[in-house]
């Protein structure tokens, strides 16, 4: 049976920002952190066969005065997931909660319910956060939108409800694509997924808006390709951007024709709203 191991680094107290130990866990090969109050600890799973040392060490040298390993079998993993993804407001309206959790909604929000699997996207990751923020700003009823590396659907589920007439999501893991999937029903809303990478998958077109949560690297080569798949005067929002890529990013997207119209920081994560 396959496995994964939990490493998890343990504070003394919560840091003010959490993303220098978030990007430590990216640099090993892990985008999908979870964050704990009691005690103060930030987590990640590694596939098995995959070497932990390299990661623990650099925890331990950041600081974490205790770095916990634990080898989860793979038919546990949303088991494991559940004690760390717990209701979170994110935005304005927007509360996001595991299908597990109750919470109480005011008239105002709007409700995005989860199942994340082995996808990244719960909303706990800065990056995701930011995403939503942005989304919530630009997405009018009946735009168009395309979300490249969608994960598990937060994203396209947010714009949905927003009040997009049409939203489409492409990833490159199999398992996103179909944790996608099974949260648009969760949610009660359609949009299609595709499996693959960048626009490669999707039909011919433009978009009001394009959001594109990835790495530094893949935005810098979507640019080109995201420039002709924005509509005039529509919107590519990208996030998962370190403040040392951040002048790459910007630099390719307006050699592109974009403009920068709103950039958002939460710790060391940068997202921002480029109008073409």
């Amino acid at each position: 049976m396959k496995t994964w191991t939990l490493v998890r680094a343990v504070l003394d107290d919560a840091p003010a920002d959490w993303s220098p130990w978030a990007e430590i866990f990216a640099e090993h090969g892990v985008n999908g952190t979870v964050q704990e109050d009691l005690p103060p600890s930030l987590g990640g799973y590694l596939y098995e066969g995959v070497e932990v040392g390299g990661l623990v060490s650099a925890l331990q040298e950041a600081g974490a005065v205790r770095v916990d390993c634990e080898v989860i079998e793979e038919e546990d993993w949303a088991i494991a997931w559940r004690k760390f993804f717990v209701p979170r407001r994110v935005g304005t309206r927007f509360v996001v909660r595991p299908v597990w959790e109750p919470y109480e909604l005011a008239e105002e929000d709007i409700e995005i319910v989860l199942d994340p699997g082995q996808a990244f996207g719960t909303g706990d990751h800065p990056t995701t956060r930011l995403c939503l923020t942005l989304l919530e700003d630009e997405v009018r009823p009946g735009a168009t939108v395309a979300d490249i590396g969608c994960g598990s659907g937060i994203l396209a589920v947010g714009a949905c409800k927003l009040g997009a007439s049409s939203v489409v999501g492409v990833d490159c893991d199999a398992a996103s694509v179909d944790a996608s999937r099974e949260n648009a029903e969760r949610n009660g809303v359609t949009y299609q997924v595709f499996i693959g990478s960048g626009f490669d998958p999707l039909p011919l077109g433009a978009y009001d808006i394009v959001v594109s949560n990835i790495i530094s690297a893949a935005l810098i080569r979507l640019a080109p390709e995201a420039s002709e798949r924005v509509k005039g005067g529509g919107a590519w929002i990208v996030s998962g951007v370190i403040h040392q890529n951040w002048a790459e990013v910007l630099a390719a997207a307006e050699q592109c024709g974009f403009t920068l119209e709103e950039q958002q920081e939460e710790g060391d994560w940068i997202a921002a709203t480029f109008r073409r």
